[in-house]
Formats: structure tokens, sequence, C-alpha cells
């Protein structure tokens, strides 16, 4: 019986038995969420430009002042950009996580800068999936 309840927990998700636990990640919660933009057509830019200008204001000042909080870009065929103010022990860290489509993992890196530059929210920096420039 404890091992079925164990197994019921596991797969669940809800936790783990035994000692020697995998380390459990604890979720990161938002102090504040600066938006959802959506793209669309050639070169990309926003639906709601005075949303996408708001949203960037909201997200550049999240990340100068350290203030957790995240940014939802929907690209055309279901590509999702999330970047996100985290905390990692004392310092600050802007990350993006790419989605190619809803069934795919995201790919997760750490980007080095966000800033408004022109009316637009540039973002340096990231790894291997390069810059990325929001034009309202």
């Amino acid at each position: 019986m404890t091992r079925l309840f164990c197994l019921a927990l596991m797969l669940f998700g809800l936790g783990s038995c035994g000692e020697n636990s995998p380390r459990v990640m604890t979720p990161v919660t938002f102090e504040t969420f600066c938006g959802r933009i959506a793209l669309s057509g050639n070169p990309l830019r926003a639906n709601d430009a005075d949303a996408a200008r708001r949203a960037a204001d909201c997200f550049v000042l999240a990340f100068q002042s350290c203030t957790l909080t995240s940014l939802t870009v929907q690209e055309p065929n279901n590509v999702t950009r999330q970047f996100s103010v985290v905390r990692d022990g004392s310092k600050c860290v802007l990350r993006e996580a790419f989605q190619a489509d809803a069934n795919s993992t995201p790919a997760v890196v750490d980007c080095k800068t966000a800033r408004v530059e022109n009316d637009a929210l540039v973002i340096e920096g990231c790894s291997h999936l390069g810059d990325f420039i929001l034009t309202p």
C-alpha cells in the first residue's frame, strides 16, 4: 500500500518518497506581470503599439530594479517567448524561454541586458537565441 501511495505521489508530481529524494525547485512567484504582446506582419510588429510600449517600459523598469516579473510575446505560428526577471541568489537575472510550438520543450537562456531604444524593446545577449527587438 505504501509503495502504491508513493507511486501515485510521484506520478502526479506531488512529492517523492524515500530519504534520497531529488531536490524540488521552488516555483517563481512574480511580483508584477508586464503583459502579453501579440505580433504579426512582416516585419513583425506588435498588434497593439500602445500596449507594447507600456509592456516594454514595465519590463525594463522591473529589470533595472530587479523586480520579479514576466513578459510574454506571442509570434505567428504558435512561437512563444517569455522573458522574465528572476533572482539567482543575490543577483538579478534576465531570462528568456523560447518555445517553437506548444508541443515542444522551451529553450531557456539567460540574457545580458534589456532597454528601450528608439521606441523599441531591445533584449540582448541571449546566448544562441540571439538578440530580440520588439517594435511597437
